[in-house]
């Protein structure tokens, strides 16, 4: 399998970590992987019935009121409402532009080590589940009682339809009567925090006295389902798309992209789009149909996917089918240059418990194993792809992987979101893989491994690195091998006044060897960094180092926030055999601002400066760019 057929995972090591086994990534490449997602440890305590408003020594998020945080912010507000009060038209503008700080807001840093929530209430009986809605904009799960008086967000709620209790009630894997198990509830209140259609979400036991029994309240606040997302790709190629993942509170999403390419005489058009039904009958099946029709390309599939959602979940699976057509040379639909091919790709797995550590945050240890195969059918090929150095031959893949995670988890924020609750995997992870791939050119054996960790220091910090290695077997040699050492540090969030700022580093290193196939390592290869994906650099070595800033800022704007960031990064590629520091130096510097409203399904907004030391490929030294990032 060369290089160019493996699936990236393009995730920070962190999210790596925490990707639940999703068929432990190496079931969609050989040398990939990642843990399995740990459960949530977090801890709080209810203590007022009227308000859910939430305060406990024990989270580590500490929820207190910190009157001072928003100050600066207040009065810098203050002053504009002041301002533009003065008129009616003004007034009547002034909400939509801007939205006031919240009074009571997000924690700033894990202070402690987790503990399991719910731990009083252990064992006794569940009487009831009641689900309690909360508005999209203007509301707080931590305070029920919170409510926006700005007609915008009066006006946003009205619109939007609630995700319906019979979809709710799907994600809630207790049951009245059962018995309260703090580690399934936990587990529970992650993977509806973590589903698309809401931003965040809290369980609450209320004990009744003088019983063994308790009362359990979920608090859900939506996201605003629908969305968009803008990419400029070049000054004549963009794309645009519409989504919509809630829709009419059923739980379905709905997309479609646009592309406009001014360069060809039809410039815009229909070009991929996709429909998803999550949850089918409550087992967390999701299944998708997805469609592509743009010029040179045509693709329909279908997809399901069982994903390992905690560490409780046994058996996880998939399957993915797609017929595909496209032409050999892009923008010429010749039909002998047509090539048609289709996708079979299935995977299963099977996860057990091995150890539950009696630690506050009780951790457990997994053990995995996972199988995939995977095929893909040309019908339909000209002869000029078969000679080349990349056949396109009809191609079969057997994969097997035993995973071993310690599974633990910190609760957090400001780190990938802008203030809601984030749940950040540690502990550890060790993976095994063999497979056999089988073409009408070539059958060989491979084998490989993958080592992941992930820490978090006393003061709030994260460290994650990463060993693995590969290779096929070829008569008795190890051929096109490749191995790979990375890490990537975060740090705890300092204070600035009413900002708040967070660093962040990493580097990664791989070198193949051995190697007889044409495949290379490009440097705009995207898994761990799209800063050079304009080059059109390769080489059998690749070193990549980088260290950026995030500055949050405490500004409102329609309800978004604003995120300034720099970053300086490094990237290096050299020949096979030779000192990786002989090879060209490729650097870049750059700055931007990102910027979201977690309220709404959009993806975040980044404006981009970017200085390389070294031209593309299209002869440029400077990029100014808008896109989106997940």
């Amino acid at each position: 399998m060369k290089p160019s057929e493996k699936i990236a995972v393009s995730v920070s090591l962190s999210q790596m970590l925490g990707s639940i086994l999703i068929a432990f990534s190496v079931l969609f490449c050989f040398q990939d992987g990642c843990a399995q997602e740990p459960a949530d440890t977090s801890g709080y305590q209810i203590k007022s019935r009227d308000s859910t408003f939430i305060k406990s020594n024990k989270d580590s998020l500490s929820f207190e009121i910190q009157k001072r945080r928003m100050d600066a912010s207040g009065i810098f507000y203050g002053k504009v409402k002041s301002a533009t009060h003065r008129n009616f038209f003004s007034r009547q503008l002034y909400p939509l532009l801007f939205k006031k700080p919240p009074s009571n807001y997000f924690p700033e840093k894990v202070t402690e080590n987790e503990t399991l929530p719910f731990l009083e209430e252990k064992g006794k009986i569940i009487k009831s589940i009641r689900i309690k809605k909360i508005a999209v904009f203007g509301s707080n799960v931590f305070d029920t009682t919170a409510v926006s008086d700005y007609w915008i967000d009066k006006t946003m709620n009205d619109i939007h339809f609630p995700t319906l209790d019979r979809v709710i009630k799907s994600y809630i894997q207790i049951r009245e009567g059962d018995r309260v198990n703090p580690i399934l509830i936990s587990d529970n209140e992650r993977i509806i925090r973590r589903s698309a259609l809401f931003e965040d979400a809290r369980f609450i036991l209320d004990s009744i006295p003088g019983t063994d029994s308790v009362n359990v309240v979920l608090i859900v606040r939506d996201v605003f389902p629908i969305g968009f997302d803008v990419k400029v790709k070049s000054g004549n190629r963009s794309s645009f798309r519409l989504f919509n993942r809630n829709i009419l509170g059923f739980g379905h999403q709905l997309e479609q992209s646009f592309e406009l390419d001014t360069r060809n005489s039809k410039f815009l058009y229909l070009s991929e789009g996709a429909y998803k039904i999550r949850n089918i009958n409550r087992s967390f099946t999701d299944a998708v149909l997805m469609w592509q029709n743009k010029p040179g390309v045509k693709r329909i599939g279908l997809g399901f996917i069982k994903p390992f959602i905690s560490p409780e979940t046994r058996f996880g699976g998939g399957a993915n089918i797609q017929v595909v057509s496209t032409w050999l040379i892009p923008g010429i639909t010749d039909p002998s240059t047509k090539i048609e091919y289709s996708v079979y790709d299935f995977w299963s797995g099977y996860s057990t418990i091995i150890n539950r550590f009696k630690s506050p945050s009780a951790d457990r240890s997994i053990f995995a194993i996972t199988g995939r195969y995977y095929n893909i059918n040309y019908s339909k090929t000209p002869a000029l792809v078969v000679q080349t150095e990349n056949p396109a031959v009809t191609l079969n893949r057997y994969i097997a992987a035993i995973s071993l995670i310690k599974s633990g988890y910190f609760r957090n924020n400001m780190i990938y979101s802008f203030g809601r609750t984030e749940d950040i995997p540690t502990g550890h992870f060790a993976q095994l893989v063999g497979g056999y791939v089988t073409s009408i050119l070539l059958s060989r054996y491979y084998s490989g491994f993958k080592l992941m960790s992930g820490k978090q220091f006393n003061k709030g910090g994260f460290i994650y690195s990463w060993l693995e290695g590969g290779g096929y077997w070829s008569k008795k040699n190890l051929s096109d091998g490749i191995v790979g050492i990375g890490a990537e540090y975060i740090s705890i969030l300092y204070k600035a006044g009413s900002f708040r700022m967070r660093s962040f580093g990493s580097f990664s290193y791989k070198t193949g060897f051995n190697r007889v196939s044409s495949g290379v390592l490009q440097l705009n290869n995207n898994d761990y960094s799209k800063t050079f994906s304009s080059f059109r650099v390769a080489d059998h070595q690749r070193l990549r180092a980088r260290a950026e800033t995030v500055v949050f800022t405490p500004y409102y704007l329609l309800g978004f926030r604003f995120a300034a960031y720099s970053f300086v990064e490094a990237a290096m590629v050299a020949p096979s055999g030779e000192y990786i520091f002989s090879g060209n130096l490729y650097p870049a510097i750059g700055l931007g601002l990102r910027i979201r409203n977690e309220n709404l399904a959009f993806s975040t907004f980044q404006l981009s400066f970017t200085w390389f030391g070294r031209s593309d490929a299209k002869g440029r030294n400077i990029l100014f760019e808008f896109t989106d990032i997940p």
